[in-house]
C-alpha cells in the first residue's frame, strides 16, 4: 500500500502511465492490423486515449462511491489504485497481441469474400478478451480495498462497483471512438462522421445475432439469453460465496 502515498505519486504515476500506454498501444495496433497496417497505427493511438477517458469520466464517480461505501480511500489514492488497474489491465492485453498478431495473419484478408462472415467473430472475441482483462485487473484491487476498509463485504462492494462504471463507460465510448476493428466494409479512417449514432451494446446486439443467420430472432437471442443468464448466476454465486468466507485477518 506504500505506493499510494502521496510522496510516491510521480515516480510510481509515471509507470503505471508507460505501462498502461506501452500495452495499450501494442495490443491497439494488433487489433486494427487486420483491416490495414494504417488502421493499426490507428488504433496504437485511440487505445490509451480511451482508457485515459474511461478513467477521466469515472474517477470523481469512483471516488465519490468509495468515500459513500466507506472503503477508506482518498479522491488522490482512489484515482491512483484506479490507474494501477488499468496499467494492469494495458499489460494483460499487451502481453496478447503477438497472439492477436497470429491470429490476423491467418485470418481471411479484409478484402476477401469471407471477411465479412469472420468480423463479427473477430469483434465479439476481442470484446470478450477486454472485459476478461478488465474484470481480472480490478479484482487485483480487492486485497487493497479490503485493507483499507478493513471490511470484506465492503471491499467486495466497492470493487462491483467500480467494475460496472468502468466497464459501462469504457464499452461506450469505444464505441464513440470507434472504429477499433475496422470493418471491411468501411473505409480506413480515424473516426467514423456519426461516433454518437447508436450505441455499444445495440451494436453487440445484432453482431451477435448476425452469428445466428437461420433463424437470428429465436436462436441468436435464446442463446444469448441463456449465456448470460448463466453467467450473471455464476458471477453472483461467485461473489456470495466470497462475501459469506470470513476474512481470517478481521475479526
Amino acid at each position: 500500500m506504500e505506493w499510494l502515498e502521496p510522496q510516491r505519486d510521480h515516480s510510481v504515476t509515471r509507470s503505471l502511465v508507460l505501462c498502461l500506454s506501452a500495452g495499450c498501444s501494442l495490443y491497439g495496433f494488433s487489433i486494427g492490423l487486420w483491416r490495414a497496417p494504417t488502421q493499426g497505427l490507428f488504433v496504437a493511438m485511440k487505445m490509451p486515449a480511451l482508457i485515459a477517458l474511461t478513467l477521466t469520466v469515472n474517477g470523481l464517480l469512483n471516488g465519490m462511491l468509495a468515500v459513500l461505501l466507506e472503503s477508506g480511500l482518498s479522491f488522490r489514492q482512489t484515482l491512483k489504485a484506479q490507474l494501477m488497474s488499468f496499467a494492469l489491465f494495458g499489460l494483460i492485453v499487451g502481453s496478447l497481441s503477438p497472439i492477436v498478431i497470429a491470429m490476423v495473419l491467418d485470418a481471411p484478408p479484409a478484402d476477401s469474400p469471407e471477411a465479412t462472415s469472420w468480423y463479427p467473430v473477430f469483434l465479439l472475441t476481442h470484446t470478450a478478451i477486454i472485459a476478461f482483462a478488465g474484470i481480472v485487473a480490478n479484482y487485483k484491487l480487492l486485497r487493497l480495498l479490503q485493507a483499507f476498509s478493513r471490511n470484506q463485504r465492503t471491499g467486495w462492494m466497492t470493487l462491483i462497483a467500480w467494475l460496472a462504471g468502468n466497464l459501462f463507460v469504457g464499452a461506450q465510448l469505444s464505441y464513440n471512438l470507434r472504429p477499433f476493428f475496422g470493418n471491411p466494409k468501411l473505409p480506413v479512417q480515424f473516426l467514423r462522421p456519426d461516433p454518437f449514432d447508436g450505441n455499444f451494446y445495440e451494436a453487440v446486439w445484432k453482431l451477435t445475432l448476425g452469428l445466428f443467420p437461420d433463424s437470428p430472432s429465436t436462436t441468436g437471442l435464446w442463446s444469448l439469453l441463456i449465456v448470460l443468464t448463466l453467467a450473471f448466476m455464476v458471477s453472483v454465486r461467485f461473489i456470495v460465496s466470497k462475501l459469506q468466507t470470513p476474512n481470517p485477518h478481521h475479526p
